[in-house]
């Protein structure tokens, strides 16, 4: 079985929204070749080969599609893959996730972003959206099935840790749809199911697209543990001890490596 881990990397990337900052440019660049090479230690613990990415690009959603477009011509050539953001560790006791994780459904970490009147009234008075924000991902992605005439979840997939087989990668077929997903997003923005000031926010999106596909075509797929994704930010600001992966969004490296 041939076995694939790889991330991709842009030391360029335009800011998007609150999620690309100066701070966190700086810290890619200050650790990344630790932020390396603590993946291909992992990849060998895995018997897995470690790929690393060097895009040009500066377009953060290019990049972000890329990173699917990869997923998808990797899988024809390896029989499991595991993609890991630049910013996703592997702590030093992470298990190996092919053992432990069943790769024959598409694997990532559900996020539950129910936009119930209160949260919406509270991320209004606040200015709190903006196109990256998981509760506008959500508003999307609902927004996408609902014209398709379907009832959707409050899920938004996170892909920053994605595993599968080549067969269930196969049955995304993601790239094939990407033009007729946004045209459906450009309807939901002639919609308006939910206020302007979130509508206004949905642009294309990786996350939005892949949760969005996994709910309509009923791909089979495994809701990965936090342990497998634990999301370091401004809330979650050290992880308990037990993660296999930590995804440092804040980019606080200087805690981890």
């Amino acid at each position: 079985m041939k076995k694939l881990i790889y991330s991709i990397y842009s030391n360029n990337v335009d800011k998007v929204g609150f999620s690309v900052t100066n701070y966190k440019l700086h810290q890619f660049e200050k650790y990344k070749e630790r932020l390396i090479e603590c993946k291909r230690k992992y990849a060998n613990k895995c018997s897995a080969e470690y790929i690393l990415v060097e895009t040009n690009s500066s377009d953060f959603v290019d990049i972000q599609f890329e990173k699917i477009r990869l997923l998808e011509e990797y899988s024809k050539i390896y029989d499991e893959v595991l993609y890991l953001d630049f910013d996703v560790i592997p702590t030093a006791n992470s298990r190996n996730i092919f053992e432990c994780v069943d790769s024959s459904k598409i694997s990532m970490h559900p996020l539950d972003r129910p936009l119930d009147g209160l949260r919406m009234r509270q991320m209004l008075d606040t200015n709190g959206f903006d196109s990256q924000n998981m509760f506008v991902k959500a508003a999307a992605k609902k927004s996408m099935l609902v014209l398709e005439g379907l009832a959707p979840n409050n899920y938004v997939y996170n892909t920053g840790v994605i595993l599968g087989n080549s067969s269930i990668i196969s049955e995304l077929k993601f790239t094939e749809r990407l033009n007729e997903m946004n045209n459906l997003m450009e309807d939901t923005q002639e919609d308006h199911m939910f206020p302007t000031e979130i509508g206004n926010h949905f642009v294309p999106n990786n996350e939005v697209y892949i949760s969005y596909l996994i709910e309509k075509y009923n791909i089979p797929h495994n809701n990965l543990s936090m342990n497998w994704n634990y999301i370091m930010d401004d809330v979650e600001t050290f992880p308990d001890g037990k993660s296999d992966f930590i995804h440092c969004v804040s980019k606080d490296f200087d805690i981890l490596l």
